[in-house]
């Protein structure tokens, strides 16, 4: 008499045989679903190191913005109180002023007067 598997798709000479088949099949499959388990956990850990690390760079940007704001604001605080004081104020653009900083500079100069 031969057994059949439905588990492994296969028959068996014996009873004893299809069960060890089957727990053999059993270990293989738990074997690779906690595989499975483990690069997923791994693929997670990474993309929330990812996304931990672009946190903290983003929160250091953030913090630099913060500080150019304030002192773009105690810039034009300290030039308005001295054009109200002496009038305008001169300085030359240095060459390594990007054409950015100067085109703000300049702007926000006006809007500030």
């Amino acid at each position: 008499m031969k057994i059949y598997s439905e588990k492994t798709n296969k028959e068996y000479a014996s009873v004893d045989e299809c069960l060890a088949a089957e727990k053999e099949f059993d270990e293989a499959i738990a074997a690779k679903k906690a595989a499975e388990e483990k690069a997923l956990a791994e693929r997670k850990a990474k993309q929330d190191a990812i996304a931990a690390e672009r946190k903290a760079d983003a929160d250091e940007v953030e913090a630099a913005r913060q500080e150019l704001i304030a002192a773009k604001k105690k810039f034009n605080d300290v030039l308005a109180k001295f054009c109200q004081k002496h009038g305008a104020y001169h300085y030359t653009i240095k060459p390594g002023e990007g054409l950015h900083d100067l085109v703000s500079s300049v702007f926000d100069n006006f809007w500030m007067l």
